[in-house]
């Protein structure tokens, strides 16, 4: 199969948006706050590129099931300008809007995932290495984090 431009693109946007998850979860651990909202920033535009492969598939009759995930990426990058950057919801803390969010974010990268495999082997090979990476950084992360603040509440309780 002749890999086209939009394809191409689809597969350099889901290493990408990989790639940079797991560097906003390193910067969210290590980072200045401001890192990982400036390239969260670059998250978000994904969502231009990601509405041209859209018009491109859609006129090119591609699957409906593609369609239907490339429209659930961009949606998810459409919430996560919402809650992060337009309301500025510190939401990561409350359960009813972090779990369908984390809900959302995994079928949408579940969508990366499905259509780079169909494009091209090798890379939905790649795609799914980087999307395994990102979420052993994820689960890392967060695992400090919650020692971290065990640790500051121990210590809390000690004094």
């Amino acid at each position: 199969m002749t890999l086209t431009f939009f394809d191409g693109m689809f597969l350099f946007i889901a290493i990408l948006l990989n790639v940079l998850i797991s560097i906003i979860f390193i910067a969210r651990y290590r980072g200045p706050e401001e890192l990982e909202h400036k390239i969260g920033y670059i998250v978000i535009a994904c969502a231009i590129p990601l509405a041209l492969i859209l018009v491109n598939y859609i006129l090119i009759g591609a699957e409906i099931w593609i369609i239907i995930y490339v429209v659930i990426i961009i949606g998810f990058l459409i919430v996560e300008t919402i809650l992060d950057y337009i309301l500025k919801l510190a939401f990561r803390t409350n359960l009813k809007i972090v779990v369908p969010f984390v809900i959302f974010y995994y079928i949408a990268f579940w969508g990366l995932l499905a259509i780079s495999f169909v494009i091209n082997l090798v890379f939905g090979f790649i795609v799914f290495g980087a999307f395994m990476i990102s979420i052993a950084i994820t689960i890392y992360t967060h695992k400090k984090d919650k020692d971290r603040m065990t640790l500051k509440k121990e210590d809390q309780t000690s004094d």
